[in-house]
């Protein structure tokens, strides 16, 4: 129970939030594709701010399809549009929700795509073999999703890189964590676009023996997987803002505590018989609200994982400077001056000598220390 809450806050790219009312900017878009006509969130401001002000704005992830619950928030440019849609796999008893999202600038020129987790158990064995087999490393998986992401277009790999590799012994058999980055370049709309992928993928071999021989299993999980592009030389841009989108991440309690007791309660045998689509409710429903204070050990070790998955991708990136919010860390995109939040959990950042926030945007704005 605990490795599978592990990889939580990877699947839901991660997603996150605080408990509060949902974002009605938040665009669910239908099982295989997006929204092409996403709403964009509209920042209010008094007259106009420099040219170098980058507003953000806290973006909730809601569970339309089952819990009705803000599922997660992260922070993402307030000119920007969201396409984004949390489901549940009623088969999937060990991880049963997905996430995908995808994320443009105003001017279509910068963009942050999240893809769902792959999941599957591979096994052989003296009766044959069963499941979906994982990919060879990293590498050649990341590069099959790069070319099924952006069939048809003429794709150039650029460069690719390992960020991380760590083989161990666990309980359950060999475990082989992999983390890497891959570049591509290509034509859209009469651009030039370079774009980075970006995945973790963990497998872990088991072997089983029997009377008739081993049976040898490969539980795998390729997650993480987000992608950044960017046309005119705004790759680095682009990768800051990424980067601080997935630092922001935060699952809300209230849906993690739900989540976890589907999550059990699908485990047992006895509710194989509602494993069919549409009957998640009977699930939730039936879950117990004394089974929270015993997930709130999980829900902590979780948020502490994903902050150790991040670490990779952050040194890769280091495009965030760090900030003192009332004694709280807060990353936020490099190369400005000055930050400041307001009340709202929004954030301006400028470089422009004595800027005051109050000139054009409404609401008390703090100004935010560097550590």
């Amino acid at each position: 129970m605990k490795s599978t809450l592990l990889f939580l806050v990877s699947i839901l790219m991660i997603c996150s939030c605080s408990p509060s009312q949902g974002n009605p900017n938040t665009t669910t878009s239908n099982e295989n594709s997006f929204n092409e006509n996403p709403t964009s969130t509209v920042s209010e401001s008094k007259q106009g701010p420099p040219a170098d002000v980058l507003k953000l704005v806290k973006h909730e992830v809601i569970d339309k399809e089952g819990t009705g619950l803000v599922a997660s928030s992260f922070l993402i440019p307030s000119d920007w549009t969201v396409q984004d849609r949390l489901y549940w796999v009623y088969q999937d008893p060990t991880l049963p929700v997905r996430f995908e999202a995808n994320m443009l600038s105003q001017d279509g020129n910068m963009g942050i795509q999240v893809y769902p987790d792959v999941r599957a158990v591979y096994s052989t064995g003296p009766t044959g073999t069963s499941g979906y087999p994982p990919p060879r490393d990293i590498i050649s998986g990341m590069k099959d999703l790069i070319h099924q992401q952006r069939k048809g277009k003429n794709i150039q790999f650029v460069s690719q890189k390992i960020l991380g590799e760590v083989s161990q012994n666990i309980a359950q058999g060999r475990q082989h964590i992999q983390s890497a980055v891959i570049k591509v370049s290509y034509d859209e709309n009469g651009k030039s676009f370079e774009e980075e992928f970006y995945a973790r993928l963990e497998t872990i071999y088991v072997a089983t023996p029997s009377l008739y021989g081993n049976m040898e299993s490969t539980i795998w999980v390729a997650n993480g997987l987000v992608s950044c592009k960017a046309a005119n030389n705004q790759l680095e841009k682009c990768r800051k803002i990424g980067e601080t989108f997935i630092n922001s991440i935060q699952i809300s309690k209230p849906f993690f505590n739900r989540l976890s007791q589907v999550i059990q309660l699908l485990s047992d045998q006895v509710y194989a018989s509602i494993y069919q689509a549409g009957q998640i409710s009977k699930i939730i429903s039936a879950t117990n609200d004394q089974m929270i204070a015993n997930i709130d050990a999980s829900y902590r070790q979780s948020q502490a994982a994903s902050d150790r998955n991040n670490e990779q991708f952050s040194d890769y990136i280091r495009g965030v400077d760090r900030y003192d919010e009332s004694g709280t860390e807060v990353q936020l995109p490099s190369g400005y001056s000055n930050a400041w939040v307001n009340d709202k959990g929004e954030y301006l950042l400028s470089s422009s000598p004595g800027y005051n926030p109050s000139d054009d945007f409404y609401g008390n704005w703090k100004e935010l220390r560097k550590n």
